[in-house]
């Protein structure tokens, strides 16, 4: 068992097993941390930590250690200070008297230690339309960020730590040619001639259908076909089986099964190499994860730098339960939306499901990397992902992960 699984698995134990949000139900919790490199927890939380907590923190395995630290709100506080500048579930914009455009919120997120809600904006330009660069100078950009600074601490009543970030992209295979049963991490050809990546294979629990999961973004409709190859049917996109604030299409295969693997290694790769699914875990600030999508293939040491956000996606939809991860490399490409999120287990030998890619932020030079569509467009790769967490999308639409 690696470090990262020790330290999960008594986070576990605080935490109940609830997902990063369902979090917020346990009374005084604010954040856990994960360190694998020095077997380590840091647990935030306000006030004193309740007798269960107490007992787990005092019976540590050994090797393990953990602090508790002091922090000023709990998640349950931030979770009701977001929901007021996000009314509806849809984060609105604010109006502006420093900029002739209103005030877009880009993010919204409990901050790690506790300390307020992290906040991040732009000027709205319109829905999936933002500026390619910064149009305010220094000065006025220092002007506008204590304007939205003053303006929702007003609206939420908490401090809040503001700093201007433009909207996320969507994440608009061999893994190009995928065949039945279907794998997690293939190239999909959407019905608008798109490439975008499967997730992972699930099973409804109402009647045991199989499906293969891709991003709601990709399409709500119609049919998808593999990347490459023959460009086979994959599956049918079916309202049945989506969820647009959990940006997730459960595609139905028909008469074809999904399977249970996860394509890994590069997107060119032509050993069709992929690993099974073993199941899946909830996500903590330090893990370490990897994505595998089908446009810019496999990429690992990717650490989870925050949980919990709520994010508005190109579409003008508001994702409210999503999480960061971020790789001083390239973390995911364009077309990499719907991939996997996943983190190693047995030793490496299976995969571990995390989430479903959503978006990605922090744009790179991509320093020659090239990616399946390459010859379509330039590619475009990121240092960030956002992706939603796994365990929220299979309670949320009454399925189970296919493992192997």
């Amino acid at each position: 068992m690696s470090n990262q699984e020790k330290l999960d698995k008594v986070v576990d134990q605080i935490t109940g097993g609830r997902s990063e949000s369902d979090r917020a139900q346990i009374p005084g919790f604010t954040e856990v941390e994960v360190d694998p490199a020095h077997m380590h927890i840091r647990l935030h939380w306000k006030g004193a930590v309740p007798a269960p907590v107490a007992a787990v923190l005092a019976k540590l395995p050994t090797g393990i250690s953990a602090e508790v630290v002091p922090a000023k709100y709990s998640k349950a506080e931030l979770h009701a200070a977001r929901d007021k500048l996000m009314p509806n579930g849809k984060q609105n914009d604010l109006a502006s008297k420093v900029t002739p455009a209103a005030t877009r919120i880009t993010s919204i997120a409990p901050a790690v230690d506790g300390s307020g809600l992290d906040v991040t904006y732009d000027e709205d330009r319109g829905q999936g339309k933002f500026d390619a660069r910064d149009a305010l100078s220094s000065a006025t950009r220092q002007d506008k960020t204590r304007e939205v600074q003053a303006t929702t601490e007003g609206i939420t009543g908490v401090d809040t730590h503001v700093r201007y970030q433009l909207l996320s992209i969507d994440a608009s295979a061999t893994r190009e040619a995928d065949a039945a049963p279907w794998q997690g991490g293939a190239g999909l050809k959407t019905f608008a001639g798109t490439i975008c990546s499967t997730g992972f294979a699930v099973t409804r629990k109402s009647d045991g259908k199989k499906l293969i999961t891709t991003a709601y973004h990709c399409g709500d409709k119609g049919n998808f076909y593999t990347w490459g190859g023959s460009q086979a049917f994959v599956g049918t996109a079916k309202s049945e089986n989506e969820s647009a604030t959990d940006d997730v299409t459960g595609l139905d295969p028909g008469n074809s099964p999904s399977g249970n693997r996860v394509y890994d290694g590069p997107w060119n790769a032509t050993n069709g190499y992929s690993k099974p699914v073993s199941g899946w875990g909830s996500n903590n600030v330090g893990d370490q994860v990897c994505t595998s999508g089908a446009n810019s293939g496999a990429h690992c040491g990717l650490s989870i730098r925050q949980t919990d956000i709520s994010v508005t996606g190109e579409n003008g939809i508001t994702r409210p339960d999503v999480d960061f991860a971020y790789s001083n490399g390239i973390a995911a490409g364009n077309g990499d939306s719907g991939g996997p999120v996943f983190t190693g287990s047995n030793g490496w030998t299976k995969d571990q499901a995390r989430g479903v890619i959503t978006a990605l932020d922090n744009t790179m030079d991509c320093g020659g990397f090239t990616t399946a569509d390459a010859w379509q467009r330039k590619p475009w790769c990121f240092h960030g992902v956002y992706y939603v967490p796994i365990g929220i999308i299979l309670h949320d639409k009454g399925w189970t992960i296919n493992t192997g």
